[in-house]
């Protein structure tokens, strides 16, 4: 059985040094990520998945606006919603507990826990679980995990919920 600090730095890709770099402002590109977490350029969609995981490395949110940011230069690109949507997931077994590991639409898998905890929000109307990310990203629950876990949750009186490393979760 592997320790949890083990098994995040199994699931993290290197992260990038967001705060150190200050490149200056370069404009808008017309990237626009839909709701679905498709990536389109001028309306075309992005279809190879190397060229999307390469910009989502590189992406992060900073206020209310989403950039494509590199050591020299930065560039607001467009998000309908969140950039990642969790279309699978499963339970790692650890030394501190049994830990929810969410995979995203571009096959990354990220751990929820304290630092990456999942929140309740509106989306069309309904609230759904959203799972938070580094760098002020963020990456909705698909309908078909929601579902999967409405299945297994536990419920209490605020709800019901499913846990990751002892703490719940609510689903609603």
């Amino acid at each position: 059985m592997q320790s949890l600090a083990e098994l995040e730095a199994a699931l993290q890709a290197p992260d990038k040094p967001f705060d150190q770099w200050q490149p200056q402002n370069c404009g808008q590109l017309p990237i626009t990520i839909d709701a679905q977490g498709l990536w389109f350029y001028a309306g075309s969609e992005i279809k190879r998945e190397a060229m999307v995981k390469l910009f989502a490395s590189v992406l992060c949110k900073e206020a209310d606006s989403y950039f494509l940011k590199t050591p020299v230069e930065k560039m607001a690109i467009t998000v309908i919603d969140v950039p990642f949507i969790i279309v699978d997931w499963r339970f790692e077994e650890t030394e501190q507990g049994r830990a929810l590991c969410c995979v995203d639409n571009l096959q990354r898998a990220w751990l929820v826990s304290a630092k990456q905890p999942l929140l309740l929000r509106e989306f069309e109307g309904v609230s759904v679980p959203y799972l938070q990310l580094a760098h002020g990203l963020a990456a909705r629950v698909s309908r078909n995990v929601y579902y999967q876990w409405a299945e297994i949750a536990c419920s209490d009186e605020q709800g019901y919920y499913i846990e990751s490393l002892a703490k719940r979760y609510y689903l609603a």
